[in-house]
């Protein structure tokens, strides 16, 4: 039996209905539906070339700057290595500007070096910093004596005796600076002041002696150099200038024994070798005046 043309036009209404629902459907979705995400280049990283080829980024390492060390600096300078160790406290007093001893061995790193004009500078940031500073004072007149400012010395040695008045050391080198300027009677006083402090101060007895020796009293310089060579018999300054206390008192034969003692401690000491020739050619001759004074003090 046919269908009916009813029928049939119904049978094709529902077929077009469902292709046109399935047809929206896929329309919604797709719209719903994110769109995918354009590619993204990859970031260089340290060291590696750019993806668009335009070069790359830096491969340098920064560099880590570690604090200056006061044990390295100290280390350099026991050593003998006085430029470096002054480099090192050139550092360490720019990263701690109020640590009084950063600037003491920077002071005294840069003397030992023979930058006096750095020495003085940092001596005087040290005792800015703790103006009760002793070694700075003491190691600031060293610099001073050495640049021939001997007022300064003598007030930087003034103010150090009144903070320390024990110090051997102190009275040392206001001896020191004082016969530099011919005050004998002041520079006298301030070495047997050191002797005092300490009976072992072989220096203060060698620099007294020769001062002594200088102006004709060579009989009390005598027992003053016997000590010092006594008690410091490696140095060969003070065989020499118990040579020269012992010639001009007339002890020809010891003295040579004593010139010949410093050159056994230095074979290249010069001024004991010329005192020795001059004594040997002399023997016997009991004259002073024919002796001439060729010593060393400190």
């Amino acid at each position: 039996m046919r269908p009916t043309r009813h029928v049939t036009a119904v049978l094709l209404l529902a077929g077009f209905t469902a292709a046109g629902c399935s047809k929206s459907s896929e329309t919604v979705e797709a719209k719903a539906r994110p769109a995918a995400s354009p590619a993204v280049k990859p970031v260089a990283t340290t060291g590696e070339k750019r993806a668009d080829g335009e070069g790359s980024l830096s491969t340098a390492t920064p560099k880590i700057t570690t604090p200056a060390s006061f044990d390295e600096g100290q280390a350099a300078y026991q050593a003998g290595k006085y430029s470096d160790a002054t480099a090192i406290f050139d550092r360490y007093s720019t990263e701690r500007p109020v640590n009084a001893w950063g600037h003491y061995m920077l002071g005294l790193s840069a003397w030992k070096s023979g930058d006096l004009a750095k020495s003085e500078q940092a001596f005087e940031k040290a005792l800015t910093i703790d103006p009760q500073h002793v070694k700075s004072l003491v190691n600031l007149s060293r610099v001073f004596i050495e640049q021939k400012r001997y007022d300064d010395a003598l007030a930087r040695l003034s103010r150090a005796a009144e903070i320390d008045p024990a110090s051997t050391e102190i009275y040392r080198l206001l001896g020191r600076a004082y016969s530099t300027q011919g005050k004998t009677d002041e520079a006298v006083t301030a070495y047997r002041r050191a002797i005092e402090l300490n009976e072992r101060d072989a220096w203060s007895m060698n620099n007294l002696g020769l001062m002594l020796l200088e102006t004709g009293r060579a009989e009390e310089a005598l027992p003053l150099l016997t000590k010092a060579t006594d008690l410091r018999p490696e140095i060969p300054v003070f065989h020499n200038n118990l040579g020269m206390a012992l010639e001009h008192t007339g002890h020809f034969t010891a003295a040579a024994t004593a010139y010949k003692a410093a050159l056994a401690a230095d074979p290249g000491y010069e001024k004991a070798k010329r005192n020795l020739a001059r004594v040997e050619a002399v023997r016997g001759d009991s004259e002073e005046t024919k002796i001439p004074l060729d010593g060393n003090g400190k």
